[in-house]
């Protein structure tokens, strides 16, 4: 029976992965995002990681860092995902789908990989407004599911300037 309940909340684990659907009412529109395809003199950087309940920290290691522009849509996904237009942080089960997403939107976007301590860096970035994002996901022994989320926030950057963030 042990064996049954588990299969079920796998099962419904894995239709949940799946994540719900979002409803933006702002349009891409790509001449808002251009600027980060620009180019600059601006570098971010910084780490992402979370604390486990029992006091560890895991972080990004080998996962993506998404730069997005923070253009009208951008800014409501990130307010209807994270709770706030200034990012937040979400738990695995509410993690979003693709669904209607416009498929320019993450053509303007840069990309980063955290390395093994959970940092990351994006050089010669346009000055402007932009959402950092990335996720933080562990398993447990002898658990199907697995635990953290994804974090984000956003931030500001001048021209020549370095800034460090923490995503947690």
């Amino acid at each position: 029976m042990f064996k049954l309940i588990n299969l079920f909340c796998l099962i419904l684990f894995l239709s949940a992965c799946v994540g719900r659907d979002l409803e933006i009412t702002a349009k891409f529109d790509p001449r808002e995002a251009a600027f980060v395809k620009n180019g600059g003199s601006a570098r971010l950087s910084g780490q992402a990681f979370m604390r486990q309940n029992g006091g560890g920290v895991v972080t990004c290691a080998g996962e993506e860092v998404n730069l997005f522009p923070a253009t009208k849509y951008a800014t409501e996904r990130f307010a209807k995902i994270y709770g706030d237009v200034s990012g937040g942080r979400i738990n695995v089960f509410q993690g979003v789908s693709l669904k209607g997403v416009p498929p320019e939107y993450l053509e303007y976007r840069r990309v980063a990989t955290c390395d093994a301590e959970g940092d990351f860096e994006f050089s010669g970035v346009a000055p402007g407004t932009y959402y950092v994002q990335s996720r933080v996901v562990w398993m447990v022994p002898n658990s199907y599911f697995p635990e953290g989320g994804s974090v984000a926030k956003r931030v500001t950057l001048r021209s020549g300037q370095r800034l460090r963030v923490l995503l947690n």
